[in-house]
C-alpha cells in the first residue's frame, strides 16, 4: 500500500484510541479523588487533557507511517542484519512459549524505546525549540492520570518517528509481529504511564528502581528547579541510574507540579495547539 492508503487504514484503526483511554482511566480517577497526592484533580483537568490527546493521536499518525517506511528503506543499506527472534517457535512451545512470546513482543521493543526516549527527553529539556513543545506536558499544575496524554502533536510526531524508526532497525519483525508488538508494548506503556502520572498518594519504594512510579515522576514534574533535570525515563529507571539523573523520592514526598518558573501554558485548547509553534518560531528567529 502507498502512504495515503496506509494513513487511511491507520486512521480507521485509531478510532478505538478515542474511547479506550477514558475508560481505562476510570479506576485511576476514582483513586485520585479518594486518595489524592496533593490538590484533588478537577473534572475539567481530565476533560482538557483527553480532548487534547484526540488531536495528538490523529496528527501523529503520518509520522509513525513515515518512520516505518524509512526504517525499512534504511535497513536494506545497513552492514548488519536486524535481530531475528524465533517468535513462531515460541508459539509452538505450549503455554510457557506463548507467555515468552508475549513478553518478548512487549518488553524488547520497550527496551529499544527506552534507549531512544531517555536521550530524546533530555534533548527536549535542553534545546529551546523542543522545550517549547514539551513544556505543555509539564505545565499541568494538577498532574493526574490524564496528564500522560497532555502532549503537543508535533512532540508526539517527533517521538513516534524515531521510536518506530529505531525499533525497525534493531528487530526483524514481520508485519503481524510488528502489529502485535505495537499492541502489547503500547498497552503496557499506557497502563504504566497512567499509573506514574496519577495523583494517587501511593508509595512503593521497592518498585522505584524497577519501573517508573508516581513519586519518581512527580519529581520530574516538580516546580522545584533542582528537581527539573531528573528521572527522565519512560519505563525503566536504569537509564537515569546509569547517567546520573536518578533522584529517589523521600518518604512522604509528593512534589507540587508545574513549570519551574511559574509560567502557565496551554490554558485553552487553542493555546495548547498554537502557543508551542509560535514559541518555537520565536526561538528560531532569535537564533539567527
Amino acid at each position: 500500500m502507498g502512504f495515503m492508503q496506509d494513513l487511511a487504514a491507520a486512521a480507521a484503526g485509531a478510532i478505538p484510541a478515542f474511547f479506550v483511554p477514558p475508560i481505562v482511566m476510570l479506576p485511576y480517577i476514582l483513586a485520585e479523588q479518594l486518595r489524592p497526592a496533593r490538590e484533588r484533580p478537577q473534572w475539567r483537568d481530565y476533560a482538557f487533557n483527553i480532548v487534547l490527546s484526540a488531536f495528538a493521536i490523529y496528527l501523529t499518525l503520518p509520522a509513525g507511517i513515515l518512520a516505518g517506511m524509512a526504517s525499512e528503506a534504511v535497513r536494506s543499506l545497513l552492514p548488519w542484519h536486524p535481530i531475528a527472534i524465533p517468535f513462531d517457535a515460541m508459539a509452538t512451545a505450549g503455554l510457557p512459549g506463548m507467555v515468552a512470546r508475549v513478553a518478548a513482543l512487549t518488553f524488547l521493543p520497550l527496551l529499544v524505546h527506552e534507549l531512544w526516549f531517555y536521550w530524546s527527553h533530555r534533548l527536549e529539556h535542553r534545546i529551546g525549540v523542543l522545550w517549547e513543545f514539551h513544556k505543555l506536558h509539564h505545565s499541568d499544575t494538577r498532574m493526574n492520570c490524564s496528564t500522560f496524554a497532555r502532549d503537543h502533536f508535533l512532540q508526539n510526531a517527533w517521538r513516534a518517528f524515531f521510536s518506530v524508526f529505531t525499533v525497525g532497525l534493531v528487530f526483524d519483525l514481520s508485519a503481524i509481529e510488528a502489529g502485535q508488538a505495537a499492541i502489547f508494548s503500547g498497552l503496557f506503556l499506557m497502563f504504566l504511564s497512567l499509573f506514574y502520572h496519577s495523583a494517587i498518594r501511593v508509595e512503593v519504594p521497592w518498585l522505584d528502581r524497577i519501573v517508573m512510579t508516581p513519586q519518581l515522576h512527580r519529581i520530574h514534574h516538580s516546580v522545584d528547579p533542582q528537581d527539573f533535570d531528573h528521572n527522565f525515563a519512560d519505563v525503566f529507571p536504569f537509564m537515569d541510574m546509569l547517567f546520573g539523573t536518578y533522584r529517589k523520592p523521600q518518604p512522604g514526598q509528593f512534589a507540587a507540579t508545574g513549570l519551574p518558573d511559574g509560567e502557565l501554558a496551554g490554558r485553552s485548547l487553542w493555546q495548547a495547539l498554537v502557543q508551542p509553534i509560535a514559541g518555537a518560531f520565536r526561538r528560531l528567529r532569535g537564533a539567527r
